[in-house]
């Protein structure tokens, strides 16, 4: 049976908490960046962190109604949250109350406000579309607990040493990931140490999370073979960490982890690894990180229904009980709702993440001898294949993620190809998105903004495919339609 790419607007799954709106043109996806009526209207799910769910917009708009508030509206998770970001980007909060388990911010609109959405989006913290339909629906809480014994059980062998009641699982991936910076500050600032080191290009809202910090300089390392540069800079003794996923997205590129390790020790700086690219199950690097950080909507949350993150903290080093206090108290646990999702599906991790690998292994296989294409990544080929293959776990893949640089047009390619066309990836539809023109709508739209990316080793117009569990004369069907012949 042919794979078929949903209409603008459609979800996949076909859920009201899905986390995947279709835009199956590329003139869709520049609409969706424009923010433009024709596409805005359509939508009522999507990535949530960057679509507000419809039943969050309902809940957040009947809370206001009730509570008499107006202005722009922020339904968040906790009251530390919407106080600490309201702070961080200069928003006054008109009002903040307590809805249920959740908390109404209320600021005037204007640019205070967009500056809030950002910073919002950037640390996972709007409240869940579960959440908001429990508490439309007047249902009283649910008890977690049982379905986070569940996830951190299953999670265990991945995060080997890291007792399991210290596994933390946050509401989002970037929410752990702001945890985990914010651990590492911890201990590192009363040290004079304030500066970041982004090593390789890294997905957008980690980039942002750098950019936006008010006293932190952040040096951006493009290269993540390049050893010799970080070493400059932790010389200088300001360093507080590195930050670096394991491989890179969407590049597919791996650092030399054992060296890092070598050069983080020597200098005093921690450590933070993100393998959200190709999941727990694919690669084991807490041994040489203080800090574990990823995304579980991805590979352990696979149907495409739910948004999670977990962070871990090495026992074993320096400072690793303070930071995990400090992660503790700025992570926001997932929701109990979510949690029971999550729980049904993360057991299934560790198959999906080796069927979803070994699909992709023969699409690239396949792509790479396609006379239209210019150049396939995975993480397991090209120059720092040696590098993940150190930290790739036995009998493991390289995930579900293909980069594809095509010889000619890319517009055309995907507006033909017929398969889901949104972001986020690890999921068991495949799935495409004209990655950057998502996540760098600004630079790809200009001649300046593009140069930047190409000098990042990075082509613009580079398709992120997520291989999917369909069957593969399936995938590759849909791909030789779409490619010129």
């Amino acid at each position: 049976m042919a794979l078929l790419s949903p209409a603008l607007g459609e979800t996949l799954p076909d859920s009201p908490h899905a986390t995947v709106v279709c835009l199956p043109t590329l003139a869709d996806v520049e609409s969706y960046e424009r923010k433009e009526a024709r596409v805005w209207d359509l939508l009522r799910a999507g990535y949530p962190r960057f679509v507000r769910n419809a039943l969050v917009a309902r809940a957040a708009q009947e809370a206001a109604r009730r509570l008499g508030r107006d202005g722009e509206l922020f339904p968040l998770v906790s009251e530390a949250a919407a106080r600490r970001l309201a702070d961080h980007v200069g928003a006054p909060l008109t009002s903040l109350d307590a809805v249920g388990d959740w908390w109404l911010a209320a600021t005037p609109a204007g640019d205070a406000a967009l500056r809030l959405a950002k910073m919002v989006q950037h640390t996972g913290t709007l409240i869940s579309s579960r959440q908001a339909e429990a508490w439309l629906a007047g249902e009283a809480p649910v008890d977690g607990s049982a379905a986070t014994a569940t996830i951190r059980a299953t999670l265990a062998p991945y995060l080997a040493g890291v007792p399991t009641t210290d596994i933390l699982i946050a509401a989002a991936g970037m929410n752990a990931v702001a945890a985990g910076l914010a651990a590492v500050e911890s201990v590192q600032r009363p040290r004079g140490r304030t500066d970041w080191i982004q090593l390789g290009w890294l997905y957008v809202d980690s980039t942002r999370l750098f950019e936006k910090a008010r006293d932190a300089k952040h040096h951006f390392v493009a290269d993540v073979r390049d050893l010799a540069a970080v070493e400059r800079l932790l010389a200088t003794g300001t360093v507080a960490g590195v930050l670096t996923e394991i491989p890179n997205n969407p590049q597919l590129e791996t650092t030399d982890l054992p060296a890092l390790r070598a050069l983080c020790d020597q200098y005093g700086a921690k450590l933070l690894l993100d393998p959200s690219s190709v999941g727990l199950a694919s690669v084991d690097v807490l041994p040489f990180a203080d800090v574990v950080v990823s995304s579980l909507t991805k590979y352990a949350g696979s149907e495409g229904d739910v948004m999670a993150g977990v962070l871990a903290i090495d026992p074993a080093r320096p400072d690793a009980a303070v930071m995990l206090t400090a992660a503790r108290r700025r992570l926001e646990p997932l929701h109990a709702l979510d949690l029971r999702v999550l729980a049904t599906q993360v057991g299934r991790m560790e198959e999906v993440t080796r069927r979803l690998s070994a699909n992709a292994a023969e699409l690239a296989r396949r792509l790479a001898a396609h006379p239209a294409v210019a150049r396939v990544r995975t993480a397991d080929q090209g120059p720092t294949a040696e590098a993940y293959g150190r930290v790739r776990r036995a009998g493991a893949g390289a995930g579900a993620l293909i980069t594809l640089e095509l010889r000619g047009d890319m517009r055309g390619v995907y507006d033909r190809l017929a398969v889901g066309k949104g972001p986020s990836f690890g999921l068991r539809y495949t799935l495409a998105a004209p990655f950057l023109w998502l996540a760098h709508f600004e630079e790809v739209t200009t001649e300046q903004g593009r140069a930047g990316i190409r000098a990042a080793g990075l082509d613009p117009d580079l398709l992120r495919i997520s291989v999917g569990l369909e069957p593969i004369e399936e995938i590759w069907s849909a791909f030789v339609a779409a490619l010129p012949k």
